[in-house]
Formats: C-alpha cells, structure tokens, sequence
C-alpha cells in the first residue's frame, strides 16, 4: 500500500492551528509571525525531496526535518511532532506521547543539532539531502517508540 504523504497545505494548517492556539492561551507561545514570514520555499523543498522510504524513516525525516529549517516563525518543534502525527494517522497509525518525553525529545535534539552542525540557526535545504546522522536516528527512535 503506498504511503500517504503530507501536503504543503497540511504544514501550513498544522502551523497555523498552534498559532491560533497560541492567541487563545496565555501558556502556550507562539513569536515572531509579524516580524519572520513563513519560508515557503523551504517547505516546497521539503515535500519535493521526500525520500521513498519505510513509514517510520518518512516520519523521521519530516521530524527532523522540519526542525531544522525553521521554516515557520515559531513552534517549529511542535509543527514537526504534529506533523509526524497527522502524517502517520493518515497512513492508519497512532502516535502518542506524553509533554514530558516531548521535551526530553526537544532537549536532545537541541544537544545533537549543536554538536552536528554547530548551531541552533536555521538550516539550508541542502540538509534534506544528507546521509542520515545521530539527529536523524534520534528522530526515527522516538517516532519507533511512540508509534501505535
């Protein structure tokens, strides 16, 4: 059975449903929209350079992915774990998780991006292309772990 991928139209709903989120609830961040537009060309680049393989890499690769690019002005951690969410429900799994394995999840990342390329900016399009690393095996560890 092939697998159902995300749309560009999926990311932008996703991000934009934790925006409006966001403006509902104090507790819940969401900065910069007015002032750092979403790159919609990153996200094309993104959907466009798919690889064609398992379910669990594609949800890494989104998952790590999306983080990297920062693509949106905010949330993108959130963007990127809901999208592996959307993304495996429409392929008929679950994927659960509690806050506190969502955070232990964004501190690691945040460790793992440092000591791969050195920062915590934004990352080119040229990173869709590159040989997977720790990043991408964390990310494919945590959605092995989570998924339903």
């Amino acid at each position: 059975m092939p697998i159902i991928l995300l749309t560009l139209e999926n990311l932008l709903d996703i991000n934009e449903e934790i925006k409006k989120e966001a403006a509902k609830d104090s507790n819940i961040e969401y900065r910069g929209s007015e002032d750092y537009p979403i790159q919609i060309y990153k996200l094309k680049k993104l959907i466009e350079s798919i690889p064609d393989r398992d379910i669990i890499e594609v949800a890494a690769y989104y998952l790590k992915n999306i983080i990297l690019l920062q693509a949106f002005p905010d949330a993108n951690h959130r963007t990127a774990l809901t999208a592996v969410e959307v993304f495996l429900k429409k392929n008929g799994y679950e994927f659960d998780y509690t806050p506190e394995e969502a955070y232990i999840f964004q501190k690691e990342c945040y460790s793992r991006r440092l000591r791969i390329y050195g920062t915590y900016e934004e990352m080119t399009v040229r990173i869709l292309k590159e040989k997977d690393n720790d990043l991408f095996e964390l990310c494919k560890e945590f959605v092995q772990n989570h998924i339903l």
